[in-house]
């Protein structure tokens, strides 16, 4: 697996032609009231073929006080000349909205805009300052089928050492490792064969479990089995994306 030399710089390709892209950021710490605000140091994007796109040291607004070397690898030289946070941006914003206006592409038929791949994309995007449509987001982190329980997510590393067969994060954090992993938990859950439904998008009403008022009696004299049989999932199936 190659990665970007480990110094203050940028690489882009513009010709890739991939609808899908992952990203991933390192942390260090940006002090707070309790020390725990996270500021996004070190950004990586890569296509589905696992191609660098974009990967930059990212020049924090404030103090740094922690970059956390040990986690990190990252001091305060890698950041001096860093892209500041706004064109860092900027620039990813680019990626994601392949030419479409960001107003257009809150609409759910956006034409050109590309999938966003990650972990925990919320709070990452955030330290970006950064809002994407969440129905262009495709987070590990909260995908049912990768989740622990409805509510409890399981760790990128556990999911790479499960799914794929791998270890990651074994020693300094690698925002580029961190994206190929993603993408490729990504790619085998969008490529699974399973029977699909005529209905199976959650955005269809009939997919919400929402039983008349007037069927409650009959429903709680049902089998657990029998309630399985006539319920849908109510979440959007990541295969979907390869129709």
């Amino acid at each position: 697996m190659s990665r970007p030399a480990n110094k203050s710089t940028t690489v882009v390709d513009n010709g890739f032609s991939s609808h899908v892209v992952a990203l991933a950021c390192q942390m260090v710490d940006g002090g707070g009231n309790n020390g725990s605000m996270d500021v996004c140091a070190r950004v990586c994007m890569v296509d589905e073929y696992e191609n660098i796109i974009f990967h930059v040291y990212v020049k924090p607004p404030i103090p740094v006080p922690n970059y956390r070397y040990e986690n990190s690898g990252i001091g305060g030289e890698h950041l001096r000349d860093g892209m500041p946070l706004k064109q860092v941006q900027r620039r990813i914003e680019e990626f994601l909205c392949n030419g479409e206006a960001m107003w257009k592409i809150r609409s759910p038929k956006a034409g050109k805009a590309r999938i966003l791949v990650g972990h925990h994309l919320h709070p990452l995007l955030q330290s970006l300052h950064l809002q994407y449509p969440s129905f262009m987001i495709r987070d590990t982190a909260t995908y049912p089928p990768l989740m622990k329980t409805n509510k409890l997510s399981n760790s990128l590393k556990y999911l790479t050492q499960t799914f794929l067969g791998y270890d990651i994060q074994a020693g300094v954090q690698d925002p580029y490792e961190d994206c190929v992993a993603t993408m490729r938990l990504y790619l085998r859950m969008r490529n699974q064969v399973h029977q699909r439904e005529d209905s199976p998008q959650a955005s269809d009403p009939r997919n919400r479990n929402n039983f008349a008022p007037s069927r409650q009696s009959e429903l709680e004299r049902m089998s657990p089995e029998a309630m399985l049989a006539i319920s849908r999932s109510d979440y959007y199936c990541w295969c979907l994306d390869s129709m």
